[in-house]
């Protein structure tokens, strides 16, 4: 421990130290992605989209069979993609949302944290990144395995190349879902509480209704995503 020149300690942190939070941390977000995968609204939205994403496969399956063109195909995983994040990953939205302090405080879970010396806003960082991580998950990993499928059923390596061009752009855009949308519940839920949810609905339905009445949907969460999901997998927005 050193002192600034007014007196003041200045605590330094060692290595050693600096890995320890590290793990801690870590172990913290793990915690809190394990509870909030087993809440009712994100066990919703991981059944939703295996349903989604296996009855695109199914289709997917019969497109590539037909001969479908490579526009109806990137078109299909590109629709996938858009209804496993506003299904699934909207509904563990509104799960991460839902007052978890609360939920935590109840259980227990902020006192452990205390104990194992994690301070501060520690806790409220972890829920909002596992929040962000679930959702990207369960809206990438489905894509990317639709992806490899419609890779393995293009009649050519070049084709197949490209689909997985696509399937890459797909993983990327899970991921900036998940930061925008996570982010969003976390924001909401440490900021309203119980009303949480609402404030969610409204953050994100609000503005996209007048951007849509102003003629330019981007100008909102679902419009901006939208586009970027165009973009990044070489669609025109």
């Amino acid at each position: 421990m050193g002192r600034r020149m007014d007196g003041s300690s200045l605590n330094r942190v060692g290595p050693a130290e600096a890995a320890a939070r590290r793990r801690r941390m870590r172990a913290l977000v793990s915690l809190c992605r394990e509870r909030l995968r087993r809440a009712p609204g994100a066990r919703f939205g991981t059944a939703a989209v295996v349903a989604i994403a296996f009855g695109f496969g199914m289709v997917l399956a019969f497109v590539q069979q037909d001969g479908g063109a490579a526009a109806a195909l990137d078109g299909m995983l590109r629709s996938a993609t858009r209804w496993m994040a506003w299904v699934g990953g909207g509904a563990i939205a509104l799960a991460a949302a839902h007052d978890r302090a609360a939920v935590d405080r109840r259980d227990g879970i902020e006192a452990l944290a205390a104990v194992r010396g994690a301070r501060g806003g520690a806790l409220h960082a972890a829920r909002a990144l596992s929040a962000m991580q679930m959702i990207a998950l369960v809206i990438g990993v489905p894509a990317l395995v639709l992806a490899v499928v419609g890779a393995g059923l293009s009649g050519s390596m070049p084709a197949g190349l490209r689909v997985l061009g696509v399937g890459v752009g797909l993983a990327v855009f899970a991921g900036a879902a998940g930061v925008a949308l996570g982010g969003l519940a976390a924001v909401s839920g440490r900021v309203a509480g119980a009303r949480g949810r609402l404030v969610l609905v409204a953050l994100v339905l609000v503005p996209w209704a007048l951007a849509d009445l102003a003629g330019n949907a981007r100008w909102s969460i679902p419009g901006a995503l939208d586009t970027f999901l165009f973009l990044v997998t070489g669609g025109m927005a």
